[in-house]
């Protein structure tokens, strides 16, 4: 019969890094910085001070499930357990084998441990639901009766992989095929040409590539603002040590374009599962007239239509203009906030309550726009469509806008 167990520091999970990573690899996560070692760096690196807690469900020395948290405070005030994440890669993810026992009583007994934990509120942002993992969690949450609120922060994309180049290069449109290859001729006019891709780098040998990759990010804008991650006081470090780590299970891949021997483009990626996930990307403003990063990504795929073990390609932050041209599948990533008692009950109708509020005034605002500018092009739909579908948990308090609402 299945039983919870709790990792209760740091110490603990790298010590149990066989069980964690093997769960890993039974589970629906891609990520492989949701290993033990990388996520324990994470924690290290960004919550140095924070308590940490894993919820583990496991079977005869089997583990079924795992889900990571830190402790923190939402808004600086409410005691709340967060997933450790935010916009840097890497950090914690729902771990479940779907296939080793019933997913339902594993969930049951998921739920009812977190019934007991001590914080009152479950804070976990980066939630993909549209894994089946997230899904089951939601559907036993609900099922308990415990509130639960979805929130959208933002759509991401991921491209599945054809394994037939030029049927994949007639699948953009004319005007992108053209620009491409017209851009690849300018280009390959400057000096010679070379896509490079390390995926199988001894972690002694990463520090120099990956440093050479980071210098191209600083020469454009981020490095302008101070923000690339050769300016930020710890990044490199930090960058450093996961990569090294990756590259020891064969997981890192760094990608470079290179002009008459100067990288003008980057991409720190990650691979597992078949997916190759583009963690951070940088170019040389000096080429920006050639869109230097879309020409790598342009080399990265050609070079993965050729490899039938490469499934897809995960964004993983929001979609913009420069991930459209290859029309990838959206998929949402989200907030869950859980309450688990009473005080985060009331806390969670506050912040319904906040986000009715704040959706209204939204909409408000595009009203006002449209009848300001009657020949605007209409909105994408909103975010808060794709998942209105998962509103788990109590009512609102009388607030409206109960249904799972948009964060971005």
């Amino acid at each position: 019969m299945p039983r919870a167990v709790h990792i209760r520091s740091l110490g603990e999970l790298r010590a149990a890094a066989t069980a964690w990573d093997d769960l890993w690899r039974r589970s629906d996560a891609t990520l492989p910085t949701a290993r033990a070692e990388t996520l324990a760096a994470f924690v290290e690196h960004f919550t140095p001070r924070a308590g940490f807690l894993a919820l583990v469900i496991e079977e005869h020395g089997r583990w079924l499930a795992a889900l990571p948290w830190v402790e923190g405070r939402v808004a600086r005030v409410l005691p709340a357990a967060k997933l450790p994440s935010n916009e840097w890669p890497g950090g914690g993810d729902l771990l479940w084998d779907l296939a080793a026992a019933d997913p339902r009583s594993v969930g049951r007994l998921l739920v009812a441990e977190i019934r007991k934990l001590p914080w009152p509120l479950l804070w976990l942002e980066g939630v993909t639901p549209e894994r089946t993992s997230w899904r089951t969690l939601l559907d036993c949450l609900a099922e308990a009766g415990v509130p639960a609120d979805l929130g959208v922060r933002w759509l991401s994309g991921r491209l599945t992989i054809r394994h037939d180049w030029e049927a994949f290069r007639r699948s953009w449109s004319r005007g992108h095929r053209q620009r491409m290859a017209a851009r690849l001729r300018r280009l390959a006019g400057l000096g010679p040409v070379e896509f490079q891709l390390h995926a199988h780098l001894p972690p002694d040998e990463v520090e120099a590539c990956l440093r050479r990759g980071f210098q191209v990010e600083d020469r454009g804008w981020k490095g302008a603002a101070g923000t690339a991650v050769l300016h930020t006081p710890g990044m490199f470090d930090f960058f450093l040590r996961q990569s090294q780590w990756l590259a020891a299970w064969g997981q890192l891949e760094l990608a470079l374009l290179v002009c008459a021997g100067r990288p003008i483009a980057f991409c720190y990626g990650v691979s597992a599962k078949g997916v190759f996930h583009s963690c951070k990307i940088g170019y040389d403003p000096a080429y920006a007239e050639l869109s230097p990063g879309l020409l790598l990504q342009h080399h990265l795929l050609e070079h993965f239509a050729a490899d039938r073990r490469r499934l897809a390609v995960d964004y993983l932050g929001p979609l913009t203009e420069y991930h459209r041209h290859w029309r990838p599948e959206a998929y949402a990533v989200g907030r869950l906030a859980v309450a688990p008692g009473r005080l985060g009950r009331i806390a969670l109708a506050g912040y319904r309550c906040w986000k009715a509020r704040k959706n209204a005034q939204r909409s408000a605002d595009k009203e006002e726009g449209a009848a300001a500018d009657p020949v605007r092009k209409p909105d994408a739909p909103a975010s808060d469509e794709v998942l209105a579908s998962l509103t788990v948990g109590a009512s609102t308090a009388g607030c409206a806008g109960g249904a799972v609402g948009a964060d971005r």
